[in-house]
């Protein structure tokens, strides 16, 4: 019964917050007759009430490049060379699956097929194994990591 008059309340006081708030311009009498479309139409009202603000207080923007559209192409120093980078780990799930990969300075990337790498593309990843084809002075080698057991 404790519970019950709980739970009451609280869905009492939820309601008159609402239409108090003016998100739901429904009288009493009406409260029955509210209809899903209605609700759901006060929701998106309320979301876009509301206002959010990044303040970046003199520092760049972060989000500046998905706003203006602008795209910074990788340059060749940015790209993993495949000739000395080992594969780290191989992960996948249903509709993805990526690459760990770490270079000769201890540098991370992440790879998936047809990402640029140094001198070519990453073709196929396996379970256990990443292989890109590389081409080198007109000349195109295939390179193949394998995944060390690394377990004892």
């Amino acid at each position: 019964m404790f519970h019950r008059r709980k739970l009451l309340t609280a869905v009492v006081a939820g309601l008159l917050l609402v239409m108090i708030s003016g998100s739901l311009a429904i009288s009493g009498n009406d409260l029955a007759s509210v209809s899903p479309s209605q609700e759901s139409r006060a929701r998106i009202n309320a979301l876009r009430a509301n206002e959010f603000f990044y303040q970046s207080y003199g520092k760049d923007d972060p989000f500046r490049v998905l706003v203006d559209g602008e795209y910074k192409e990788s340059v060749a120093s940015e790209l993993v060379d495949m000739n000395s980078a080992h594969l780290v780990g191989v992960m996948w799930g249903q509709d993805d699956r990526f690459a760990l990969v770490e270079d000769g300075e201890g540098f991370g990337y992440i790879l998936r097929v047809g990402d640029r790498v140094r001198f070519g593309r990453v073709v196929s990843i396996r379970k256990n194994l990443l292989t890109a084809r590389v081409t080198l002075y007109g000349i195109t080698n295939k390179v193949v990591l394998k995944l060390e057991n690394t377990e004892g």
